[in-house]
């Protein structure tokens, strides 16, 4: 007998952002876009937390600093992203997004508006907006990084 619902806060909160991703990853391998989802998912933080330092990036992420070190060795192949020195600390690389990164965000857009909406179809307006809402604040209450306190990309 199970402990707790599979309707319980925590199930449907993991349940939808897995098929959200899901959903997402195929959209963007049948869009053709020639980035890998992860690839993706990696330039989007790049560009969300310009200016951050590797290791900043793959803890927002989630994912080791090697899985996010392989990410962004092809993003700067094809010229997405650039990694400098940081002036504060010679051993440690920050990340910037290119101005060509912002065709590939032009590219993505309609993928990521398509998969938003099967995903949000019956949805009035409204709830969306107070989703949005409360999902930054239990956000806000689960984080301890400043940078994601009040973001509201």
């Amino acid at each position: 007998m199970p402990m707790t619902s599979g309707n319980s806060f925590g199930f449907l909160l993991a349940d939808n952002a897995r098929l959200f991703r899901q959903a997402l990853e195929k959209s963007i391998t049948e869009a053709g876009l020639g980035l890998t989802a992860g690839e993706i998912r990696a330039l989007s933080h790049v560009a969300r937390h310009d200016g951050s330092r590797q290791a900043v990036l793959a803890d927002r992420m989630g994912v080791e600093p090697m899985t996010l070190s392989a990410y962004l060795d092809r993003l700067e192949a094809r010229k997405l992203i650039t990694r400098t020195v940081d002036p504060t600390d010679r051993r440690a690389k920050v990340i910037h997004v290119t101005e060509k990164a912002a065709a590939v965000f032009a590219e993505l857009r309609p993928v990521v508006e398509k998969t938003m909406a099967r995903a949000t179809q019956g949805v009035p307006a409204a709830d969306l907006k107070r989703l949005d809402e409360i999902m930054m604040l239990i956000r806000a209450n689960l984080t301890s990084d400043p940078a994601l306190l009040y973001d509201k990309v």
